[in-house]
């Protein structure tokens, strides 16, 4: 007997193992050493495994222990899994008692069991499993893998045969007729053909413009209502620079929740890593001496980069090891909560080649969270994609004119994009590219942006919205930029 139980919104599949009974007798002494081991398969291949206790001389073993597995809810459909009863033996290999399988593909029990766990999900379902040798499950399957090929070859063959019975004569007298309607028609059609050649050539070309409007005006429609917030400033320039903290370290990422009134301070070292560091306010931050000391969170999963950011209590953050994954964590539990595959080329090339590190750069404003990152194409402009975070939807993506080369950062500020270039060195830092989905603000409209000469390029740049500036890092040092802003003009 064994439970399964899966958690979609987690990605775990946890078997437990309850009890056995009446187990084959597998030594001298009439009984056996049995321990179970699951496997987790697909397609055939075993892709990990896991193994119970062993129970000394019994035939009635008890376990109850859980065994989990990481599984997608994306994948889930595609594995199964194959639980064996083995025979410890302390001299030689362990023995098969017998084994079950429980899965989409399984046998009657096996896929009850499975569909009845997807029906019920965070639901431990239980259930008795009938045991059979290894090679007897191996013949059953190759016997019902052959009667179903035969059954629907023969079932091929029954309808080719009477269709061949039916249409034959019927074929000889239809292609005597065909032939002459065939000359008569294409004789019509020819001359229609000369008629309207010109007449449909313009109609075609008129309803496709008209399509094409009509797409276009719903598309801007939808664009409006997506960013329509009370948020009318855009940026005119860099008022003053602040050095909150300096680390020893070149790369990484510090800022506030993005919406919640919270004085915390987080701090995310490195490109690489799963350690954060809470501080309880700004001068905890700015002060090492401060008391109590910062908390310490260890992340299950590490991140990738410096595109990090915090919003409505969760941290949001590329997956190390992964191209496109995004993971939306839960601090106060430290779990989980969601992740999602962002397309249209993600995860590919750099975001921007001044952070060697940042395939995907995560962005918060007035209007929500957003996602940046290097189109497919050989010209590397930045691909700006608007996310919903309570369920990791994409909600709009933008191909922008903005290119990824010489790039070291971008933030949003009220549904606009601003990107920041470098040289490299010494040379200055400026904003020289916008794109703003509605319109509003274009390039020629702003001023030359530039930042404060650094010595080195800026590793993140995030805006604020709930304090209206900008959290950088810039070699080590922790920085905050005060803006000067004006009222953008109103759509037309």
């Amino acid at each position: 007997m064994f439970s399964l139980c899966y958690l979609p919104t987690a990605g775990r599949l946890t078997i437990t193992i309850i009890k056995a009974r009446n187990l084959k007798a597998m030594d001298i002494t009439g009984a056996s050493d049995p321990y179970v081991k699951v496997s987790l398969m697909c397609d055939g291949r075993r892709l990990k495994k896991r193994k119970t206790s062993t129970k000394r001389n019994t035939l009635n073993p008890v376990y109850n222990e859980a065994i989990v597995f990481d599984v997608p809810p994306e994948n889930i459909d595609q594995i199964y899994l194959s639980v064996a009863v083995m025979d410890y033996d302390r001299v030689g290999h362990n023995e098969i008692i017998g084994v079950c399988q429980v899965g989409n593909e399984a046998e009657r029990l096996g896929r009850d069991h499975w569909s009845e766990m997807l029906s019920y999900p965070r639901k431990p379902i239980a259930h008795w499993h009938s045991l059979v040798e290894q090679g007897l499950q191996k013949c059953t399957q190759a016997a019902r893998e052959y009667i179903q090929d035969f059954q629907e070859f023969s079932k091929n063959i029954s309808v080719m045969l009477g269709r061949c019975q039916t249409y034959t004569s019927e074929y000889k007298s239809a292609v005597r007729n065909l032939a002459l309607r065939v000359e008569r028609a294409q004789r019509e059609i020819d001359y229609l053909e000369y008629l309207r050649e010109a007449e449909v050539c313009t109609e075609s070309e008129d309803k496709v413009l008209a399509e094409k409007q009509v797409q276009e005006a719903e598309e801007e429609k939808r664009i409006r209502t997506l960013l329509n917030a009370s948020c009318d400033n855009m940026l005119m320039g860099i008022k003053s620079l602040k050095i909150v903290k300096k680390t020893m370290d070149t790369d990484g990422s510090w800022m506030k929740d993005a919406v919640r009134d919270s004085p915390k301070v987080y701090l995310l070292i490195g490109s690489r890593n799963n350690t954060v560091w809470e501080f309880a306010s700004i001068r905890a931050f700015m002060e090492d001496s401060t008391k109590p000391g910062p908390r310490k969170l260890i992340l299950t999963h590490s991140w990738q980069g410096t595109g990090q950011v915090i919003y409505k209590g969760f941290l949001f953050f590329h997956s190390q090891g992964t191209p496109n994954e995004i993971i939306k964590y839960n601090l106060q539990k430290r779990t989980v909560e969601d992740r999602m595959l962002l397309l249209g080329g993600a995860g590919r090339a750099l975001a921007y080649p001044h952070s060697p590190s940042t395939y995907i750069d995560l962005a918060v404003d007035e209007h929500g969270l957003w996602a940046i990152h290097s189109g497919p194409s050989i010209h590397g402009h930045l691909v700006l994609t608007k996310i919903e975070p309570d369920t990791l939807g994409v909600e709009h993506s933008w191909d922008t004119p903005c290119r990824s080369q010489d790039a070291e950062a971008s933030f949003l500020l009220c549904g606009v994009l601003y990107v920041v270039y470098s040289s490299g060195g010494l040379s200055p830092h400026r904003i020289t590219c916008v794109y703003d989905p509605l319109g509003t603000v274009i390039e020629e409209n702003l001023p030359n942006v530039f930042f404060p000469r650094r010595s080195r390029s800026h590793s993140m740049i995030h805006y604020n919205p709930r304090d209206k500036q900008l959290y950088a890092w810039n070699d080590g040092n922790q920085i905050i930029y005060k803006l000067q802003t004006k009222r953008k003009q109103p759509l037309q």
